[in-house]
């Protein structure tokens, strides 16, 4: 029941904080009030069930603790303006809670999926909302409200996409039909907020679903269901290609491909060379974290993680934010390579790794580490994982697989 609770207010939560308050009105102090209510049920439950909390906080978790502790110690020392130092690290740290949250939940449940189901219900709820309520930000773009930025609500999309495939299953036509069908509403809408790097990110993950996962997926079904499977692909070409074709052509996106492709992107090539500039001056510990806006003629962040990172936080914060990247590429690698693993795992363990390509494409253009939906992304991956690896040691399998063996 504590749990239930728990995630009550963490879906209160991030509706609030990436829907409500963007398409309505702030309620103040309401996200305070959603984390601590999410945070004390998860704390009352380790009393009562004598769980220790220490084993929800992983090694991604302690280095990025780290991450937050030098920053700050190196950033006082350092920064020109320490209200921009102070108030990110604290908005970073919310994150952390957050991806805590997903991972203490996740181990309750011994599964990610409440986190999947709700991070599809909340993207689905900010399509409909851009579709029929929707507003122009700027050179034909739309997006949600006037203060949701176009490429966050495209990531949005993106992660909503990553997180359907990892539910979908050729198994049952009806299904099958429905999922697609909710993917090319996401993609409609990332053609509306003119996202390039949001639609580029759909383009690779597709590539990648299509490359690694589709083929060994239809071909562990019985016959009847290889049939479903690929009358399903086709059918969603068809209507996919049938509705996009002619609004592609003429969306400010194909638009704004087209100028990045042909002579790139000026503002955000200075962006990163001043950032380069910052970390040549200091490179051990940069300039202090989200100090880049005081500094840069843009007054604004650098839109890269890794030049960010660099410029803001030096080599010292560089090795402790990355490093948690390494640990997940190599766990999520060897999780794939186990040979102790069941069709159903294997498959969602490579949509996940997916999912965490299109997280280091998408750092290009956006910072995790000042943004919620990246530090979910990251709660599920870092889930998923600690999750998967003990059934698999344990050698012990969920209900849910074994009925998938029965059947295959």
């Amino acid at each position: 029941m504590l749990i239930k609770l728990s995630k009550i207010f963490y879906a209160l939560l991030i509706l609030y904080f990436g829907w409500f308050q963007i398409t309505f009105f702030q309620i103040p102090n309401m996200l305070l009030i959603l984390g601590a209510g999410m945070m004390g049920f998860i704390i009352l439950h380790a009393i009562l069930t004598k769980t220790k909390i220490t084993n929800s906080v992983t090694t991604e978790l302690m280095l990025w603790i780290l991450f937050v502790f030098t920053s700050f110690i190196f950033g006082m020392l350092v920064a020109v303006n320490f209200g921009y130092l102070l108030s990110s690290l604290m908005i970073f740290c919310e994150f952390l809670v957050l991806m805590f949250g997903i991972i203490y939940i996740s181990n309750h449940d011994r599964k990610i999926d409440f986190f999947i189901n709700l991070f599809i219900g909340y993207s689905i709820i900010c399509a409909f909302t851009t579709v029929f309520w929707g507003v122009e930000y700027g050179q034909g773009r739309i997006t949600m409200g006037l203060s949701n930025n176009p490429n966050s609500l495209g990531i949005t999309m993106v992660l909503g996409v990553c997180c359907i495939l990892y539910k979908h299953s050729f198994k049952k036509l009806f299904f099958s039909i429905i999922t697609f069908s909710l993917i090319l509403l996401l993609v409609y809408v990332c053609l509306l907020t003119g996202s390039r790097k949001a639609f580029l990110s759909i383009v690779a993950i597709f590539i990648y679903w299509f490359a690694f996962i589709v083929f060994g997926d239809i071909k562990s079904l019985r016959f009847i269901e290889k049939l479903k499977g690929i009358f399903s692909i086709l059918l969603v070409i068809f209507f996919g290609y049938q509705l996009f074709n002619q609004f592609f052509a003429d969306s400010i996106l194909l638009e704004r491909l087209t100028l990045l492709f042909e002579n790139g992107s000026e503002t955000r090539e200075s962006m990163y060379s001043i950032a380069f500039d910052f970390f040549k001056q200091s490179p051990l510990v940069g300039i202090g974290f989200n100090n880049y806006r005081a500094l840069s003629i843009f007054g604004t962040y650098s839109h890269s993680t890794y030049s960010e990172a660099l410029a803001c936080t030096g080599i010292i914060g560089s090795i402790f934010y990355f490093s948690p990247y390494i640990k997940l590429l190599i766990n999520y690698v060897r999780l794939i390579m186990s040979k102790k693993l069941d069709a159903l795992l294997l498959k969602q363990a490579k949509v996940m790794l997916g999912f965490f390509g299109v997280l280091l494409f998408l750092g290009v253009g956006v910072i995790h580490f000042y943004e919620m939906t990246s530090s979910i992304a990251f709660g599920m991956l870092i889930a998923f994982y600690n999750t998967n690896i003990k059934l698999v040691k344990n050698g012990t399998m969920r209900p849910s697989y074994q009925s998938l063996e029965k059947n295959i």
